[in-house]
């Protein structure tokens, strides 16, 4: 049998969301950790950490104590890697196969079924803290794809996000989006 697509695997796992326990007590928990341009090899857990320097003894705790997914095709930029495992659809389908440059709308569309919109609908609390690189236009905000709560920057980390920091230009980056809140806000053109 060949091996399942990412948009199945997530299908099979979403289609086990209504067999959980009623009760959120007996929910399990779930944590999902993304990090950018961390190696396999970098967490003691996969064989690295304490060998090069830097043991990540609480991180290996939490993958001991949890499910361990280890077989993903990762896409080559961090844009359509996010979109991949909170859609479970090919980038490609999706709108979101490189990183948007800006000037005009880029991300998740609004009609795209994310992970935390299935898992609110399952009665779970969903939040998203740090990186969310999959569009800054209304509508296409984190709270606006299934998240009730949000902190952390729009774009990516390499830009001038602060207007006192060398090199910001209001016209490349506006200025700082109010995290948490699905406040109105229309970049300057």
């Amino acid at each position: 049998m060949g091996a399942l697509s990412a948009r199945s695997r997530l299908l099979l796992c979403l289609s086990l969301l209504p067999a959980l326990p009623a009760r959120a007590e007996d929910r399990p928990n779930i944590l999902f950790i993304l990090v950018d341009n961390l190696g396999y090899g970098e967490l003691d857990v996969y064989g690295g950490g304490g060998t090069r320097g830097a043991p990540t003894p609480r991180i290996d705790r939490l993958v001991n104590e949890g499910l361990r997914l280890t077989d993903m095709n990762m896409e080559p930029q961090r844009t359509p890697s996010r979109s991949a495992m909170l859609t479970g659809r090919y980038v490609i389908r999706s709108g979101t196969h490189s990183v948007a440059s800006g000037g005009g709308p880029d991300g998740l569309t609004q009609w795209e079924l994310t992970l935390a919109e299935s898992l609110s609908a399952a009665g779970y609390a969903t939040a998203l803290y740090g990186k969310w690189h999959l569009g800054i236009e209304n509508g296409r905000l984190p709270n606006d794809q299934g998240f009730d709560d949000w902190y952390g920057i729009p774009r990516t980390t390499d830009e001038a996000l602060w207007r006192g920091s060398p090199g910001y230009s209001a016209a490349l980056m506006p200025p700082p989006i109010p995290m948490g809140t699905p406040a109105p806000y229309t970049p300057p053109r």
